[in-house]
């Protein structure tokens, strides 16, 4: 997600000014030094939530005070009931069915209960691979009717099943794409039809996905306007120049890759031959030992 922040994320902070925020899904921090930042300049106060916290995480957080944030590492679902309605959420926890239409049920019951409209959801993993697949960090916390069928194999995009030449492979991922119940952003859809009040939603579609939840009773003509722009021209050609930058970067990373693994390919041949030519030199020698000599 940290990659929306200066084009998009940013912008609707600005314009929205939210004064209580809730990230969901913290993992390195990268995010997080961007939203404390946030509550720093302009008094607003934020709660993380991660149960598994990195030490990078933790360092961005040490940067920062009470003032700014507490740190819950909870599992959203314990966490978010604990909490005050927040103003605007960022959600890039557990990316499954599930947990995010169950996550987006609290906050909406923990909003009424402070007499307030549900937060604008920012959500992450909105796009493929995890639109109509769910992944489970830790597959064991759900009861069987809250998961399919997974395997540790990774995805390819275009294939239903799972592959062992696919990304995300160490992960738990569903076995199968698509259909009931399955996905992100399956979950914000049926949330959506059941929540029993009125929403926009817009997805931006790469980067793996940002889907932009704004009730009706939060949005106004400039925040419109403002999520409006993000599917302009000048905005999409922008989308596509970071697009092209971050292709370029793995292709490079790649081309490294490739390079390192062909210096070595190279290098164990050598050895090889010189190892081969010393056993050659070994043999002969030990031949040479046991001839007799001759007229011996």
């Amino acid at each position: 997600m940290n990659r929306f922040w200066p084009r998009y994320i940013s912008p609707l902070f600005e314009l929205v000014q939210p004064q209580r925020i809730m990230e969901i899904g913290a993992e390195f921090g990268w995010n997080t030094r961007h939203i404390l930042a946030y509550c720093r300049a302009h008094g607003a106060h934020a709660d993380i939530i991660d149960p598994a916290p990195l030490p990078s995480l933790m360092h961005e957080l040490a940067q920062f005070g009470p003032a700014e944030y507490r740190f819950l590492p909870l599992k959203s679902l314990a966490a978010i009931p604990q909490l005050e309605a927040p103003d605007l959420v960022l959600l890039d926890g557990d990316h499954n069915w599930a947990t995010v239409f169950h996550e987006l049920n609290l906050l909406q019951a923990r909003a009424e209960k402070a007499g307030q409209a549900p937060p604008i959801v920012l959500s992450h993993d909105v796009a493929w691979p995890y639109a109509r697949r769910d992944m489970y960090y830790n597959p064991d916390d759900l009861d069987g009717w809250q998961k399919h069928s997974y395997s540790y194999k990774g995805m390819l995009q275009g294939q239903s099943e799972l592959d062992e030449k696919g990304v995300n492979g160490w992960l738990a991922n569903a076995m199968h794409e698509g259909g009931p119940r399955n996905g992100v952003l399956t979950a914000i859809e049926d949330y959506i039809a059941s929540a029993g009040i009125e929403f926009t939603f817009r997805k931006l579609p790469f980067f793996n996905g940002l889907g932009i939840l704004v009730p009706t009773a939060r949005m106004t003509p400039a925040l419109q306007a403002l999520i409006d722009s993000f599917f302009g021209a000048d905005s999409l050609l922008a989308a596509c120049e970071a697009l092209e930058a971050d292709g370029m970067e793995l292709r490079g990373m790649l081309s490294q890759t490739e390079i390192g693994l062909t210096r070595r390919t190279e290098a164990l041949q050598r050895a090889r031959e010189i190892i081969e030519a010393q056993r050659q030199r070994i043999a002969e020698l030990e031949h040479v030992q046991r001839t007799p000599a001759n007229g011996g």
